[in-house]
């Protein structure tokens, strides 16, 4: 069964957020599973010398690299979808932490009076991705109004500009 959609929407663009997303989970994953395995080694080299110390480090080592695997899957597995959607009739982001949060934000495209694009910093600019924010005629920068993580966020907001522009 597919989901209903109002009359006359089309879809414009889809994509998902800027990979940039998996770097520090990548990053912190190397280094505490380097942690653990520092720390399997150290017991190993105790064991003979400090028997107490060498179960202490082992079962240190045993329950990080078990939590660290953990927490890595579900970050990735969190991340393995598309996140914003753009037709003529309405722009819909969502936010999906595997069992734990899904939100899904919904503007329509005739409550955005302008679009927004930000890249703040050397790496936004160098990697292309930034936010995209909706003036829906609120008062100051609405957290809710706004889509993090966006690549291209300047063409993204040049496509929505001119759908409003032909409304």
């Amino acid at each position: 069964m597919s989901p209903r959609t109002p009359e006359g929407e089309r879809l414009i663009d889809i994509f998902s957020t800027h990979w940039i997303k998996y770097v520090v989970p990548v990053v912190l994953y190397v280094l505490l599973t380097g942690t653990s395995i520092l720390l399997f080694s150290i017991a190993g080299m105790s064991a003979h010398t400090a028997e107490g110390f060498s179960h202490v480090a082992f079962f240190i080592a045993l329950i990080l690299i078990l939590i660290v695997h953990h927490w890595f899957f579900h970050s990735i597995m969190s991340e393995g979808m598309v996140d914003i959607f753009i037709t003529n009739k309405r722009i819909i982001s969502m936010r999906d932490r595997l069992f734990f949060c899904e939100d899904m934000h919904e503007v329509n495209i005739e409550r955005i009076r302008a679009v927004e694009a930000q890249e703040h910093g050397i790496l936004q600019n160098i990697f292309r991705y930034g936010n995209l924010w909706f003036d829906t005629g609120g008062s100051g920068m609405d957290k809710s109004a706004t889509i993090e993580l966006v690549p291209h966020p300047h063409r993204r907001a040049k496509t929505i500009m001119s759908m409003l522009e032909m409304k």
